[in-house]
């Protein structure tokens, strides 16, 4: 059992950060959301320290302004889009239902809503609904909602300024932090344990970076393509497609089949739906020649790993849950490996036997 102690040290470890996660999140959730959007933006601090030369108080401080500008252009550009074309969405999609409910009367010979007592009005009076309990532009009010759940007024203040704080030191210390951690480990493990986190750091910050590029490029590829095409809310399918791209086979899905549904029922013409249909297979094609580019380091994940975390995530954990199912999987899956490695040879860790 002493062989397989440097992954169950790490595993344990992994155990207690996950039980502050959920059990103290308010005064843990300020710590998390710094640690994650420092390790995301490690790579654009390592690109202003070779800029800078070494600096490494003036790379944090270029890379926080780097993560304010990527905020500021998601609160005000990207998201009043995504809200509007929801909205026309909404209003749009009584008709879309009419027309696929005509459609199919020329083959079943009864109109649905009359079989079930349903009214398509209704469909986009219960999403508009739940669109005014969101907010409508001015963005103000839907940031205030969204964070109202989370944090009071003066909460969020405090947070808008530790965050940033906590992300500038964790930046600069990152490498104090990853010494200290593998120092605080029996001495009798720490070489093995530096070996094994080093290879969860490849395998998570290539999985994260890689999801970040391909999940960009097939929300921007699949938002222009059908806009070129002419089909309404390419934006709104090409972002929705993007962001479920990290599960699999649910981004394609999701913005293929509404992407058919427009172009059969609002274009009406073939060379719509060949459109769409060039649009999302030159994607697929695009996306796996793109994907092992950039997720060459990554420890391969199976797609129904992918799945089964998220499943498991959303029940034990809600949102959150989700949120952090599939990294917490690809941590794992380098330390099953390395249980793996040395359960199949006897002397594998040494003197650790």
């Amino acid at each position: 059992m002493r062989r397989y102690m440097p992954e169950l040290y790490f595993i344990a470890s992994l155990a207690v950060l996950l039980f502050m996660l959920f059990y103290l999140k308010p005064a843990i959730m300020p710590f998390f959301v710094a640690s994650v959007l420092a390790y995301i933006s490690f790579p654009i601090f390592n690109l202003f320290i070779r800029i800078t030369g070494e600096k490494k108080t003036l790379s944090a401080l270029f890379t926080l302004f780097t993560i304010f500008a990527f905020i500021v252009i998601a609160l005000f550009v990207i998201l009043p889009t995504v809200v509007e074309q929801v909205q026309s969405f909404i209003n749009y999609l009584p008709i879309l239902a009419n027309k696929l409910d005509a459609f199919l009367y020329k083959f079943v010979g009864k109109h649905f809503p009359e079989k079930f007592h349903f009214d398509f009005s209704s469909i986009g009076a219960f999403l508009g609904s739940l669109y005014s309990q969101i907010g409508t532009i001015p963005i103000g009010n839907f940031v205030s909602k969204v964070f109202s759940g989370f944090f009071s007024a003066v909460a969020l203040l405090i947070n808008a300024v530790l965050i940033p704080l906590l992300i500038y030191y964790f930046l600069v210390n990152a490498e104090k932090i990853y010494r200290l951690y593998i120092a605080v480990a029996p001495s009798s493990i720490q070489g093995e344990l530096k070996l094994l986190v080093d290879k969860v750091h490849s395998s998570l910050s290539s999985y994260l970076l890689g999801q970040i590029l391909v999940a960009f490029f097939v929300g921007f590829y699949i938002a222009v393509g059908l806009y070129f095409v002419g089909i309404k809310y390419s934006f709104l399918i090409g972002f929705v497609a993007g962001i479920l791209n990290m599960i699999p086979y649910v981004g394609f899905f999701s913005g293929l089949i509404p992407s058919l549904l427009l172009a059969v029922f609002d274009n009406g013409e073939l060379a719509a739906v060949v459109g769409v249909l060039v649009v999302f297979l030159s994607e697929a094609g695009i996306e796996n020649l793109l994907y092992p580019v950039v997720m060459s380091h990554a420890t391969g994940i199976n797609p129904l790993l992918i799945l089964f975390s998220i499943f498991v995530g959303g029940y034990l954990g809600g949102f959150l849950g989700i949120v952090i199912s599939v990294p917490v999987a690809v941590m794992i899956v380098p330390v099953f490996e390395s249980f793996l490695e040395k359960k199949g040879d006897p002397f594998a860790g040494g003197n650790n036997r």
